[in-house]
């Protein structure tokens, strides 16, 4: 029986998948303190498969005592789990560090990753991947933009595109430059819907604005027999990224034109993005019907 974190730790060094309540784990709404502790020490020496699933408690543990979930977001504020998740949990190259860098990357605000940025450097330098340079990318440490830059610039990493956008994040304006033209010379829904990609993880001021501007796009992704999309949708979880805190700009929020709206006005007062011209019509995700 499941009856506090000690206990969740043996079960994942036994192999076992424990699911239910989070026992032990919180206390008055809170991811308990006592019980960090324990599994941020767990997660320190255990095998890599333990590894992976303490990471995804702790990330279990934060979003379900962040008020912001039943609003829709998916965001990990608590400081302490983002310590945890950048200490610890990059400190081996396994499918706990896989699974820490994913979490703190799509999870965590710029903001909220800044403290942390140098351990993400060195993570990075010491074992290079893909997902590595992304979340340096977002946190944008850039009083080592050198350091970066060096590696990134490496024959081994030079024409991957999670290496060039962390150039992009740091500074290398003709790369942003490259990702920017994408946008503009989109044909249509399906190329500016990729496009938007590499924006989202640069998240630049340049970037951020661009992609909010995009806001009241009137293209639409046809996927013949499946569904229509509003790209809209798309440009919402390109900003989401970026803010994940900010429930206004998560897709399935989105059930009105007064929705889109309100994101536009967060746009307007975050990133100074001004709407000039009427929104398309109503739009999210119409799926065609299946036949008898």
């Amino acid at each position: 029986m499941i009856t506090d974190a000690h206990d969740y730790i043996d079960a994942f060094r036994r192999g076992e998948n424990v699911r239910g309540p989070l026992a032990g784990l919180i206390t008055n709404g809170r991811p308990d303190g006592t019980a960090l502790e324990v599994l941020g020490r767990g997660l320190a020496d255990s095998d890599a498969q333990a590894r992976e699933k303490i990471v995804d408690l702790l990330v279990q543990i934060g979003l379900e005592t962040d008020p912001l979930t039943p609003e829709g977001a998916e965001v990990l504020r608590d400081r302490r789990i983002i310590a945890i998740l950048s200490g610890p949990g990059l400190a081996k190259a396994d499918l706990g560090r896989e699974a820490a860098l994913d979490a703190l990357r799509k999870l965590v605000t710029p903001g909220d990753l800044a403290p942390f940025e140098d351990a993400y450097v060195k993570s990075l330098i010491d074992e290079p991947c893909e997902e590595a340079f992304l979340l340096v990318a977002k946190a944008k440490p850039v009083e080592q933009k050198v350091l970066v830059e060096s590696l990134a610039r490496s024959s081994e990493w030079i024409e991957e595109e999670a290496a060039r956008i962390a150039r992009a994040a740091l500074g290398a304006k003709a790369i942003e430059d490259e990702y920017l033209a994408a946008v503009d010379t989109a044909a249509d829904g399906r190329e500016l819907a990729m496009a938007l990609g590499p924006l989202a993880l640069m998240g630049t001021p340049r970037s951020l604005k661009a992609l909010a501007g995009l806001l009241r796009s009137p293209l639409v992704i046809h996927v013949p027999g499946l569904f229509d999309k509003s790209v809209r949708l798309n440009v919402l979880d390109a900003l989401s990224y970026n803010f994940p805190d900010q429930p206004v700009l998560y897709a399935n929020n989105i059930i009105t034109e007064e929705d889109y709206t309100a994101a536009e006005r967060f746009c307007t007062s975050a990133l100074g993005v001004t709407y000039t011209t009427p929104p398309p019509p109503f739009m999210t995700l119409r799926g065609y019907p299946f036949p008898p």
